[in-house]
């Protein structure tokens, strides 16, 4: 008992700065700590007015663009895997390679027809053409592709031409 007794009386002798009983000299009155209160609920009502002003994409809008992704690429992962693991047990090597070809072939097509953005900088007035590795203009899901659904890209037809330069 008295070794426990001498052990408690030790812990409660040794506190370390911050459970002492009078504050320290840099830390602010009471008056400030109001103030600084005040300052920080304006800069979150600030913060606030700012985000109900420009609330930035749908849930459905970030879903499909943004969150999406992820989900597919792991359906590809687990859908690669299941491929493997099947040839490997079957023991065709042939198969294996033929049907991961087909499979990551058609893997690439749906993320082309879903998410396929062009680049920033690619000239916009020429007119589409379909090729084995780019048969959507944009993906189903980008948001060129909702400004084309809504006719706001300009078409091969519009715009300005090389010839008005010269």
């Amino acid at each position: 008992m008295a070794v426990g007794a001498q052990r408690a009386r030790a812990r409660t002798e040794v506190r370390p700065q911050a459970y002492t009983a009078t504050p320290p000299e840099t830390s602010p009155s009471f008056d400030d700590s109001s103030s600084a209160q005040a300052t920080v609920g304006d800069a979150v009502r600030a913060e606030k007015d700012a985000a109900l002003k420009e609330p930035g994409p749908s849930w459905r809008v970030w879903f499909f663009q943004n969150a999406l992704r992820w989900y597919y690429a792991l359906g590809v992962l687990v859908m690669n895997v299941q491929i493997l693991v099947f040839w490997i047990e079957f023991g065709s090597a042939a198969g294996l390679a033929a049907t991961l070809v087909a499979a990551c072939y058609g893997q690439f097509l749906l993320y082309r027809y879903l998410w396929y953005r062009p680049h920033p900088e690619a000239p916009r007035g020429r007119k589409f053409h379909r090729t084995w590795h780019r048969p959507w203009e944009y993906g189903r899901w980008t948001p060129e592709a909702d400004l084309a659904r809504a006719g706001l890209l300009p078409g091969p037809d519009e715009g300005p031409t090389a010839r008005e330069f010269l």
